[in-house]
């Protein structure tokens, strides 16, 4: 299943003096951290529904945390010279998804996550992120174009 997270809005682009990065965890790493930068942002991801016997699951290397518990990481930032230094992360939780609706569209629908990337205090969004931070939707129907979207 395509997955896009389209956060608004932003955090300040320079915190502690720093400029700030944020990019999706992929595994360990942090997938192409980028500069906060214009209104909004986008991020683009992968992950395959399972049926098994104990139910639905979510896999693949963008999925975090264990069965019953899966999230995505979107990661905060800075480059100290030498690559990226990681200072907080957001769990995007994809538990409070109904597993019946992700079977049924898996394979032509898009998972869109619309969230405010900013926190209480003004600053670059962290924690567990469920609804109503979150709102999932899945648009079915799109034409391969409007599934691509932006660059991640």
């Amino acid at each position: 299943m395509d997955v896009r997270i389209i956060g608004e809005p932003l955090p300040p682009r320079v915190v502690a003096g720093h400029r700030v990065l944020v990019g999706l965890q992929r595994g360990r790493e942090v997938e192409t951290p980028r500069p906060v930068e214009g209104s909004t942002m986008t991020f683009d991801a992968t992950f395959d529904v399972v049926v098994t016997p104990d139910g639905v699951d979510l896999r693949g290397p963008w999925v975090q945390g264990r069965r019953g518990d899966r999230f995505l990481y979107l990661s905060w930032g800075h480059d100290d010279g030498n690559g990226f230094v990681m200072v907080r992360r957001a769990k995007l939780m994809l538990g409070v998804l109904d597993p019946v609706d992700l079977v049924d569209a898996s394979d032509d629908a898009l998972l869109v996550g619309r969230l405010s990337l900013v926190d209480a205090d003004g600053g670059p969004v962290c924690a567990a992120v469920r609804p109503p931070a979150i709102r999932w939707t899945l648009e079915r129907g799109l034409p391969d174009d409007a599934r691509e979207g932006p660059p991640a």
